[in-house]
């Protein structure tokens, strides 16, 4: 991306004002020279890649090409507010629900089989009666794959030690937050390799990552 004088960024293909109220083209960006961006305050700065929305709250971008990202929590988080507890769900708890309306969406076209069977003892179809079993059984392999990463026990004393300034803090302050950090990122890390697909030593994809390896009909 360009920024202009360190403090606006600018969009090539689009035209721009300067300070002393001049228009410039669109075409800047490819009609002037490294040297003429240069003299006009323009620069060029290399974009990190955005954090994954699946796993990043993400609120914006700096103009150093940098993003301000934060993990989403892996476990449910409540608060009290004006004494209500309040839940929002966490990465488990979010993904543990996509999974089940998944499992509904893929079983939904032969529902009709499944009441066809309790309502007139019609036989349910036998490719249909195994891609159901499959369906369902894939869904709750998912859902453990989910559970088994248990939750972050959250040590009682985190908040009191977060608060203080960082030259009270004592070595062992520091090794609870780090002890529990690091938990946190190890958990983090398993969970976002359920949406990876498994590779080849050339790096090929040879399947589909577990979050997303759902059984097709006829398999």
């Amino acid at each position: 991306m360009y920024v202009l004088n360190n403090k606006t960024r600018l969009q090539p293909g689009k035209s721009w004002k300067d300070d002393d109220g001049f228009t410039h083209p669109s075409n800047w960006a490819d009609a002037w020279s490294a040297e003429e961006k240069t003299a006009r305050g323009i620069k060029e700065v290399a974009e990190d890649p955005r954090p994954d929305d699946r796993f990043h709250r993400v609120s914006g971008q700096a103009l150093d090409g940098s993003w301000s990202a934060s993990a989403k929590p892996m476990d449910d988080v409540t608060e009290t507010v004006d004494g209500v507890a309040i839940t929002t769900p966490g990465l488990k708890s979010e993904w543990i629900t996509r999974t089940k309306k998944t499992a509904n969406s893929l079983l939904a076209p032969t529902d009709w089989q499944v009441i066809a069977k309790a309502e007139r003892d019609r036989a349910i179809d036998s490719n249909v009666a195994t891609y159901r079993a499959a369906v369902v059984a894939k869904c709750a392999a998912i859902e453990k794959s989910i559970t088994d990463i248990a939750d972050t026990a959250v040590p009682s004393d985190l908040a009191t030690i977060k608060a203080k300034e960082e030259e009270d803090k004592t070595d062992a302050d520091r090794k609870v937050v780090s002890d529990y950090e690091a938990e946190v990122a190890n958990k983090f890390a398993t969970f976002k390799a359920l949406f990876d697909a498994p590779v080849d030593s050339d790096g090929r994809s040879t399947g589909k990552a577990p979050m997303h390896d759902w059984p097709e009909m006829g398999e």
